[in-house]
């Protein structure tokens, strides 16, 4: 957990070094849509994964008591 925090410390060190800015890169109108579809893209893809998952457990007789 720890090693993650200085990743996360030293990436955000590097991307301040070559002039990235985050709060612009998040406020950008085609980020915001491209984590918007992202974001509808994993909420059908858990979905159809979960409701997939739920039939096969179902489909096992000593498992769906």
């Amino acid at each position: 957990m720890v090693r993650l925090i200085i990743w996360v410390v030293v990436g955000l060190l590097a991307l301040s070094f070559f002039g990235v800015s985050l709060r612009a890169l998040f406020e950008s109108p085609t980020n915001q849509d491209n984590l918007s579809f992202l974001s509808t893209m994993l909420q059908l893809g858990w979905s159809y994964l979960s409701l997939w998952f739920h039939q096969f457990i179902e489909s096992i007789p000593f498992l769906s008591n």
